[in-house]
């Protein structure tokens, strides 16, 4: 049986733009912050990377009327504040956490418990050097964030925390088109150039 070479094509991109679309497409704007969250920095002090550790707290508000029945667990990460963002695109803040860049570093995640969360957290040596904060998200039985909080204000710009870390260099993303950052059609562009040569 002989496959015409097009139709091969066409299977391969629809399959490609099938896994982009698994996509859970939750939006920031949308979760409830019900954590109230807190980091150790103190305003003014500049952290090391590979050596100072940050003591990260989280709790429940208990001032809300909002249930957290169907919390189970948490993901509490380190995220860029906007002026370490300026003019970088890796970096990139969007209302869609299937794209949102702000939050690249994993701190810890684990089971949700109300109140008396603490982590002790060693800074990474290969953390960049700029200025962070710590958000933790919420998430529900299905894999889907569905609450957060952040140590900071909504406009990201107090209780901050400056990391000296590595010199980092914005990633040349040139060689992508700009459709899309999830893996599906990354992956779809990347077959195309495969099938062309």
């Amino acid at each position: 049986m002989k496959v015409h070479p097009a139709a091969v094509l066409l299977l391969l991109l629809l399959s490609c733009f099938t896994i982009a679309s698994y996509a859970h497409n939750v939006h920031l704007s949308t979760l409830n912050q019900s954590l109230i969250v807190t980091a150790s920095a103190t305003p003014g002090q500049v952290s090391k990377a590979g050596s100072d550790t940050i003591t990260i707290t989280w709790a429940y508000n208990p001032n809300l009327t909002v249930s957290d029945a169907n919390y189970t667990t948490i993901e509490a990460k380190l995220c860029y504040a906007p002026v370490s963002q300026t003019g970088r695109d890796d970096r990139k803040t969007d209302d869609n956490l299937d794209l949102d860049k702000t939050c690249p570093f994993d701190i810890t995640d684990g089971p949700y418990k109300r109140s008396n969360n603490t982590f002790i957290w060693t800074i990474p040596r290969d953390t960049p050097s700029a200025t962070y904060f710590v958000r933790v998200y919420v998430i529900n039985a299905k894999n889907h964030e569905i609450a957060y909080g952040q140590n900071t204000d909504a406009s990201k710009a107090t209780n901050l925390i400056q990391i000296d870390g590595v010199v980092s260099e914005q990633k040349d993303s040139a060689a992508w088109p700009v459709i899309g950052n999830s893996f599906g059609y990354r992956y779809a562009w990347l077959l195309m150039l495969i099938l062309i040569l």
